[in-house]
């Protein structure tokens, strides 16, 4: 196993290599008193693990462990550092491990043996899981295994999901303190924040996928890479969809029924309310277009068949009763009309204590001669 070290000063470099040596399993591939000459070395020396000093002028230890993961995030990274207040941005920085000066023979023992289960359970040759990110009902992702894809925390689930809605796109960090964490203490918050992003990446990893959530000074960014985002691939199905007309009518009606649900409808996410009302009101638009056109080419049949899917989606619409009975109507069947304006007036009492608004009870009026 192959390490490079870093540490501004000469007498702790040394004394972390022969450490090292003490310990023995580790081959020091390369040592630099400065970032920078580390860096340009990197992908020559290809090291399975760098130990970096933390406080170090110019590029810090924390900034050369972001560069050397966007070289090779193979590479693990351990922190070596006086001051203990650097732990959580460590593991911010999915650290292997942090090691305090002046340092302990034994502790540095104990991240050794970390490092060599670590590389010693990583799949070296199979692919990474190619992974579904859903989010129709409820976050869920599937990656090829039988047994559920497993959050640490219900924070780093909700986290997670805000990351996804926000993917490929920069997120401050202070957005995310104000909307997990509103009522934590500032400093408290923080900690929860870098921890829970921790518990993210570590759950990511043990799965084996390819999601990448990388943090760049003041924000978080979540990149999905190759894997599959279920509402994305939603969105895109409507764009491919052909011209509507009663010939392709079975394509739009298929691409309606694969709506498995609203979006995070499952979860209390006060964040989601938004998407989820944006991708109800697609969903609703086309569906009413595709009555439509059924209705302009004279299909009744066809024509409530849609009424009903719509009405199953949103049962408590007043809007899409009134569509249904005043079909009725039009066509002469009073009875089924009636009907389902009692239907709407059961709902309506039921769920909100209210009647029907003015003008559906005037149509009515009008049209059941009351």
């Amino acid at each position: 196993m192959k390490a490079i070290l870093v540490d501004d000063e000469g007498l702790a470099l040394r004394d972390l290599e022969r450490q090292l040596e003490k310990i023995g399993g580790i081959e020091i591939a390369g040592k630099f008193q400065n970032a920078a000459d580390a860096l340009q070395r990197i992908g020559e020396l290809s090291p399975d693990v760098a130990f970096l000093d933390i406080d170090m002028p110019e590029i810090s230890g924390l900034e050369a462990a972001e560069r050397i993961h966007k070289i090779n995030e193979e590479i693990e990274i351990v922190f070596v550092t006086a001051y203990h207040e650097y732990a959580i941005k460590a593991f911010e920085l999915a650290a292997l491990d942090y090691v305090l000066k002046p340092i302990n023979a034994d502790r540095l023992a104990h991240t050794l043996e970390r490092l060599k289960q670590r590389t010693s359970s990583r799949p070296r040759e199979s692919a990474p899981s190619v992974a579904t990110v859903g989010c129709f009902r409820r976050l869920n992702i599937e990656y090829g295994k039988a047994e559920p894809f497993s959050w640490r925390t219900v924070r780093a689930q909700e986290l997670f999901a805000y990351m996804v809605y926000k993917r490929n796109q920069p997120v401050r960090k202070d957005i995310l303190l104000d909307l997990l964490w509103p009522d934590t203490e500032y400093k408290k918050a923080f900690t929860q924040l870098y921890t829970t992003v921790y518990q993210i990446r570590k759950s990511l990893e043990a799965a084996g996928l390819t999601i990448r959530l990388t943090n760049s000074g003041s924000d978080y960014y979540l990149d999905l890479g190759n894997n599959r985002y279920d509402v994305q691939e939603w969105e895109q199905g409507r764009l491919s969809l052909p011209e509507l007309s009663p010939e392709t009518a079975a394509e739009h009606l298929a691409w309606l029924q694969s709506y498995e649900g609203d979006y995070l409808s499952e979860t209390d996410y006060v964040w989601a309310e938004n998407e989820r009302k944006r991708l109800r009101d697609i969903w609703y638009k086309h569906a009413l277009a595709l009555s439509e056109m059924w209705k302009a080419a004279g299909c009744r049949k066809e024509t409530l068949e849609v009424y009903d899917l719509i009405e199953t989606r949103f049962p408590f619409s007043e809007e899409v009763y009134f569509m249904a009975m005043q079909f009725y109507a039009d066509n002469g069947d009073l009875e089924m009309a009636k009907l389902k304006y009692d239907k709407l007036c059961a709902m309506l009492d039921e769920e909100y204590g209210i009647a029907p608004s003015l003008a559906v009870r005037q149509w009515a009026d009008t049209v059941f001669g009351r």
